[in-house]
């Protein structure tokens, strides 16, 4: 379940910047990764990689009654019901920039940070037979670090690296137990008096 959030950040973050080679990697790999995808195992720049750091599950927040019971999802026409089961947790991921400048790199943050303050809400189809969608929110935490000195020299020029971390707490572990429902059917019948 959890890669689907993976996928569902990494296809918003390459629609915001227009690049197909975005993906859930570590920043050690980038480099080869990126250099493996491109025609001539040249590396272009910007390199914007994501790696998720962890995930949890919010013990605090658990509602007993939806985890364990669940909740109908959806009642189909032959007396069939899903019912959903969810668990929440917390994703973390790290962000890399990798730029020849320090401009650039700061210029995709500002844009990065505006769109995701103006526009947290991503979806993830939830599959398991529920066939359902689940909207979640991914929040910047506050602080950018330079991790410039930790990368080599590019050529002639330096690499500098950005790092920030984000993360959703409004994902779930879905499960889904399908229940037939038992109905019962009724047939009342009222009969008048004869009025003498």
């Amino acid at each position: 379940m959890i890669h689907l959030y993976d996928d569902a950040v990494v296809k918003r973050f390459r629609e915001i910047l227009g690049d197909n080679s975005i993906m859930i990697v570590p920043p050690e790999r980038a480099k080869d990764v990126k250099a493996q995808l491109s025609d001539n195992d040249e590396i272009k720049f910007p390199l914007i990689t994501l790696d998720r750091t962890g995930w949890s599950v919010q013990s605090n927040r658990i509602n007993w009654s939806a985890s364990r019971m669940g909740i109908a999802d959806s009642i189909s026409s032959n007396n069939k019901a899903n019912i959903l089961h969810a668990i929440p947790i917390r994703i973390n991921y790290s962000l890399d920039v990798f730029t020849v400048d320090k401009v650039s790199a700061d210029e995709i943050y500002r844009e990065l940070i505006f769109y995701f303050l103006l526009h947290p809400t991503l979806m993830v189809n939830i599959p398991y037979g529920l066939d359902t969608e689940h909207v979640f929110n991914l929040f910047f935490n506050d602080d950018i670090e330079d991790n410039s000195d930790t990368v080599s020299h590019v050529d002639n020029g330096v690499l500098y690296r950005n790092t920030s971390t984000l993360y959703t707490d409004d994902a779930h572990l879905f499960a889904n137990t399908p229940v037939d429902i038992v109905t019962t059917s009724i047939n009342l019948e009222t009969k008048r008096k004869r009025e003498m």
